[in-house]
């Protein structure tokens, strides 16, 4: 989502494998586990600034796009489809992005209950930054709809997000614990409604100041 995150590459570790040969130790977008990969061969053009691969994960068998810088550098991986996302977005309040980096760290280590959960925390955390009121959490998301702060259907990703987290926390009649596709899903919720949020208000504004002249603003009678 930033321009920061896209000129980072993330230096890996690596393994011996079994029959000697050197394998990069990676994550699987998948499975999310610290896995090594069967190695395809390298494709590049000039369209590419690196060398593509579709590797397979040893642990879950699912193959995943990556490249890299050469074709003698395979741990140096500039970028990668199913991309797994390592930071929130920058415009983020620092409150909000402390809890979500642990709900993101959470599901890339499998730790689902500890991804729902501080999913809510980074949920309530916004809750006092956007100034909602209510005894709970549940009349907080309402309170901010009722402003028109938020959309109903924002609303309904924020209570999403709300009840993944109690799941996570306390279980349910239904489910003791959260799984794999709960954190997935809650914490997609929780990320497209900070999006919409904090990180399109932000780069809207960003955009007026650069293209609108200070004093120039459209009066909202103009015509194209």
């Amino acid at each position: 989502m930033t321009s920061q995150k896209q000129k980072n590459s993330v230096k890996l570790s690596q393994l011996k494998h079994e029959e000697g040969t050197t394998m990069p130790l990676r994550r699987c977008p998948y499975c999310k586990g610290l896995s090594n990969f069967d190695l395809d061969p390298q494709v590049h053009s000039g369209h590419l600034r690196g060398w593509v691969s579709l590797d397979t994960c040893q642990n879950c068998r699912t193959p995943t796009y990556f490249m890299v810088p050469s074709q003698q550098d395979r741990t140096t991986i500039l970028d990668s489809y199913p991309r797994i996302e390592v930071d929130p977005d920058e415009e983020l309040p620092e409150n909000v992005k402390v809890a979500f980096s642990e709900a993101i760290k959470g599901l890339n280590d499998g730790n689902w209950n500890s991804c729902v959960v501080m999913c809510r925390r980074a949920l309530e955390e916004a809750m006092t930054d956007l100034g909602a009121e209510g005894e709970d959490l549940f009349h907080k998301i309402d309170d901010l709809e009722s402003k028109r702060k938020i959309t109903p259907e924002l609303k309904a990703w924020a209570h999403e997000s709300r009840l993944g987290g109690k799941l996570g926390a306390h279980g349910t009649k239904q489910k003791k614990w959260a799984d794999k596709d709960d954190a997935e899903e809650v914490l997609e919720f929780s990320r497209w409604f900070f999006r919409y949020v904090y990180v399109l208000p932000k780069q809207l504004a960003e955009r007026k100041a650069r293209v609108v002249p200070s004093g120039n603003e459209p009066t909202g009678q103009e015509t194209a």
